[in-house]
């Protein structure tokens, strides 16, 4: 497996260089402490394995990876980076992996061995919400390496935010991989309904509702503390719902 390496800092390219070559499995292409001579190479130079920085001087490595798997969708982008700030964006894109530097050996070869087994989190996630999960009354959430079957039943609210899509259950928040509109589809036969274009909220799991003086209302629930918005064009359809 060919392996490219952009990252502004030396050190952490030779700490990942050393790393690699206990792995047979992988080659070391390329590596650049440029992120400008970085993206100069992979646009001609394609590579299964990408270790991508993202706060860099020159370009950000969240527009390289957007613009690389336009161009390559089946390299693999793992994110390397000391700030987490950036997650939500990193899986949107489909990253295999985002290690919080600094990381361990063991850290980077349950990545490696994920990849060698062509069975990463992300894959598998995909695969089952894609293909057999909304056969069923559930949903799957992801949970850093694992996924989770939810029942519709167990959901309060799922709420899109900077571009990903987050489960609220009792038990927990879970990532999901799909957009809004889809479990609003998805899950129209239930007891959900969209409140706002951020919220698709399950009814049943509703406890009350509190008028806004600019005639927008407050949901809450009835196990947990949480409280979404009703938008003002939302409000008729949620009486008539009622009624």
């Amino acid at each position: 497996m060919q392996v490219v390496i952009i990252d502004d800092e030396k050190n952490s390219i030779e700490y990942l260089t050393e790393l690699l070559k206990k792995k047979e499995e992988f080659s070391l292409a390329a590596a650049f402490n440029d992120s400008m001579a970085g993206f100069a190479y992979l646009l001609k130079h394609p590579c299964d394995l990408l270790f991508l920085d993202i706060d860099m001087p020159g370009i950000n490595g969240i527009y390289i990876a957007e613009q690389i798997s336009s161009l390559y969708p089946d390299i693999r982008i793992c994110f390397v980076t000391a700030h987490n700030d950036y997650a939500v964006q990193a899986f949107d894109l489909n990253a295999v992996d985002y290690l919080l530097k600094p990381y361990t050996e063991e850290r980077l070869f349950k990545c490696l061995n994920k990849l060698v087994s062509k069975e990463t989190g992300q894959d598998v996630y995909q695969e089952i919400s894609g293909h057999y999960a909304y056969n069923l009354d559930m949903i799957c959430g992801f949970n850093d390496d694992d996924i989770v079957l939810i029942p519709a039943s167990d959901i309060f609210y799922i709420e899109a935010v900077q571009g990903a899509c987050m489960i609220h259950t009792r038990n927990g928040v879970f990532r999901g991989n799909k957009t809004l509109n889809f479990y609003e589809e998805k899950l129209k036969k239930g007891s959900f309904f969209r409140t706002h274009k951020c919220y698709l909220a399950n009814l049943a799991k509703a406890e009350r509702f509190r008028p806004r003086i600019n005639y927008t209302y407050d949901m809450y629930f009835k196990e947990i503390p949480d409280v979404i918005l009703v938008s003002r064009n939302k409000v008729k359809e949620l009486k008539l719902y009622f009624n």
